[in-house]
């Protein structure tokens, strides 16, 4: 299967972690990002994906549904799995084994330890704000994926 791991745009404050919305930049930064991510797609003749998995923060829930607009999920849905602070980097238990490609848009440091997990490797930038990689998962295992491409920034504006 193919799972693409991105981190939500730039997010501005608010009182509570969770209320935290894109500012006017992450919203652009997502919008453009998701064009590189549709080239990069088409170009290794790769289908879009039809799940999106996402935080239920609301800067989640936001670069989740700008990705939407964009790529047009079948379906997309919130897991708490992929909440901040989540630490199980083996199960993958979010994952939907009958999609061939689901995107996951998360956090910080959890994305990029994803990464380093399931490609074993830490040989990469980090992902910043709108950031992806996309990975050929066999399992999600200690080096059960191939890093097919990574996009730590994204498109900088």
């Amino acid at each position: 299967m193919l799972v693409t791991l991105w981190r939500h745009g730039e997010a501005g404050y608010a009182s509570l972690d969770a209320q935290r919305e894109l500012t006017p930049r992450g919203v652009s930064h997502v919008k453009e990002t998701a064009q590189l991510y549709r080239r990069v797609c088409e170009q290794s003749g790769m289908d879009f994906p039809a799940l999106c998995l996402h935080s239920p923060l609301a800067r989640t829930l936001q670069t989740a549904t700008l990705l939407d607009e964009d790529l047009g999920f079948q379906w997309r849905v919130a897991s708490d799995l992929l909440a901040p602070n989540c630490d199980d980097y083996i199960s993958g238990a979010y994952l939907d084994e009958s999609q061939p490609h689901q995107l996951l848009v998360g956090h910080q440091p959890y994305l990029s330890q994803l990464i380093d997990v399931w490609c074993d490797t830490d040989d990469f930038s980090p992902l910043e704000p709108s950031g992806f990689a996309l990975i050929r998962l066999t399992a999600p295992c200690r080096g059960g994926g191939e890093l097919l491409h990574h996009a730590p920034r994204g498109l900088l504006l």
